[in-house]
């Protein structure tokens, strides 16, 4: 067995750095000035890049349909899960920029944080393989079409779906414990606003690279004014675009 192996095979959660880039474009360059933090902070860390040359799109119903629909960060919902179910290590959100080595986060078979104090954070999470906990989350888009009976996008965030889904199995808070926002998010998903601590080992930066112009201006407009202006202003472009 080489070194590398070794060094992964020490800790439950494999040094694996799962990502997922769906478009054809160029990865934009402030992306790629997060990501060169994690091979400065994790230079013995595989990192494994995920799109439809290694994951087939007709394997699942929801990607396949959210991809069509260009609601990519859906469909690199399910992928992310994939990937860290069945290969183990950690899922990174591009904009997430690695602050010091994860290495003492890998001694668990999970590793989880608040985005905020009822939002688990989806831009970076991480499981040892075959863990059930992801597998119960994976489940959930099996066999599921990304639109609702009523022919409406099912637009459900995934920091959503991982705590109903935690919480109604009776794991959250018992069998599993999420560290605290400063952990790993650090950062306001409202305000822009870092609060980094002495705990802090990455800042989520939630530079939005997946969503259209329409997404961003709805949560500057949510961010100020509140969600029902955002989606009364929703609702009138809708009608007169």
């Amino acid at each position: 067995m080489d070194k590398t192996n070794t060094r992964i095979n020490r800790y439950m959660i494999p040094k694996i750095i799962h990502y997922c880039w769906l478009s054809n474009d160029p990865i934009p360059e402030k992306l790629q000035e997060y990501m060169k933090s994690w091979k400065e902070k994790l230079p013995d860390y595989e990192f494994k890049l995920w799109n439809f040359d290694c994951f087939d799109i007709n394997s699942s119903q929801w990607v396949k349909e959210a991809f069509e629909a260009k609601k990519y960060a859906f469909a690199a919902d399910y992928i992310r899960l994939y990937a860290v179910y069945n290969y183990g290590g950690i899922y990174m959100d591009m904009d997430v920029e690695v602050i010091k080595s994860l290495n003492p986060l890998l001694n668990n078979d999970y590793l989880l944080g608040y985005e905020n104090q009822i939002g688990i954070e989806a831009g970076i999470f991480g499981a040892s393989p075959k863990a059930d906990w992801v597998k119960l989350i994976l489940d959930y888009y099996q066999n599921k079409s990304f639109y609702r009976e009523d022919g409406t996008q099912n637009t459900t965030p995934l920091p959503k779906i991982i705590f109903k889904i935690l919480k109604a199995n009776k794991l959250l808070n018992k069998h599993i414990h999420p560290l605290s926002p400063d952990y790993l998010t650090a950062k306001s998903y409202k305000t822009g606003q870092i609060h980094t601590t002495s705990n802090t080992y990455t800042i989520h930066h939630f530079a939005g690279s997946w969503h259209g112009p329409k997404e961003k201006l709805y949560k500057l407009v949510k961010n100020i004014l509140g969600e029902h202006f955002a989606k009364l202003c929703s609702r009138i472009y809708k009608k007169f675009k």
